[in-house]
């Protein structure tokens, strides 16, 4: 009875496991077919475009690059039936603000008599100095939630800089729970990023 039981155990763990490889492997490529890609045919896709799995109410973040002289469209597409008809995307530039923080030290320093000379103790004195460090602040660089939840922009950058592309899904009212009674708050979210040369705009000299 022990080996039968070790083995329904064993089988609900496989079975589980593969659930989840298969959700993985479903959406891995879901930018690719889900993906909303631009008609201007100078776009290419980028190979920093990425698939997941997200759970409703968690940002989850990308982290890319963004070159000089590119311009850049960046789209999210995402399984509206789970994660619901909306999702809010920021495009996040993360830098490193350098400021002063004052720091107070204790040392141990010796007690001179009248002359001058060490008496053979010491004593504790408190000191202050300036030290640089830094901290990394956001600086929102897109909003769609102040674009009409917009899921697609387009920029053209003028510094190479790291960006985070975050998403946080509100999730279906209307989702129709599992047979066990639980909900469904995991679904696909495709990045698809597009790039190519900024154009030269204006009159060129002759």
């Amino acid at each position: 009875m022990k080996h039968i039981i070790r083995s329904l155990v064993a089988t609900s763990a496989l079975l589980v496991c593969s659930v989840s490889v298969t959700a993985q492997y479903k959406c891995a490529d879901y930018h690719k077919f889900n993906g909303n890609p631009s008609s201007d045919k100078r776009f290419s896709e980028n190979g920093q475009s990425k698939s997941a799995m997200v759970q409703v109410g968690k940002e989850t973040e990308l982290n890319i690059i963004i070159y000089r002289g590119q311009d850049y469209r960046i789209s999210v597409s995402h399984d509206e039936k789970i994660l619901g008809e909306d999702i809010a995307i920021r495009l996040v530039e993360k830098v490193r603000v350098p400021y002063d923080e004052v720091v107070e030290e204790t040392v141990m320093q010796p007690i001179l008599d009248a002359d001058g000379k060490p008496t053979g103790t010491t004593q504790e004195v408190k000191t202050k100095k300036n030290r640089r460090v830094f901290q990394e602040e956001e600086k929102v660089l897109w909003d769609n939630t102040s674009n009409d939840m917009a899921t697609e922009v387009e920029f053209s950058c003028t510094a190479t800089k790291r960006i985070a592309v975050e998403v946080i899904a509100a999730g279906n009212s209307e989702a129709k729970p599992k047979k066990n009674g639980e909900t469904n708050d995991i679904g696909c979210v495709g990045i698809l990023i597009e790039h190519m040369p900024t154009p030269s705009l204006g009159f060129e000299p002759r």
